[in-house]
């Protein structure tokens, strides 16, 4: 299910994101080949969708990550690409 919009799609229609790193730092990261470990969350290939999800914090939260977790621009940009952007 989509963080972002809340439908359902199949799970390859989704980009998985989950935190990575040790204690002190801490990564929201985009887990391109969903096999990370750990909690995940997912959001569809619509830029409104990440847009929400990414604005409103619904991915800190979602993962139950501190407040000052950040999402590395690198997988920002890769997930604008993925969604066609």
């Amino acid at each position: 299910m989509c963080v972002g919009c809340g439908r359902r799609f199949a799970k390859n229609a989704l980009v998985r994101f989950t935190v990575r790193g040790d204690k002190g730092n801490k990564t929201i990261a985009l887990d391109k080949d969903g096999t990370a470990a750990g909690r995940g969350v997912y959001v569809c290939l619509s830029r409104s969708c990440f847009d929400k999800a990414a604005g409103k914090k619904v991915l800190q939260r979602r993962l139950g990550a501190a407040s000052g977790l950040t999402l590395p621009r690198e997988d920002f940009i890769r997930l604008l690409k993925l969604a066609g952007d």
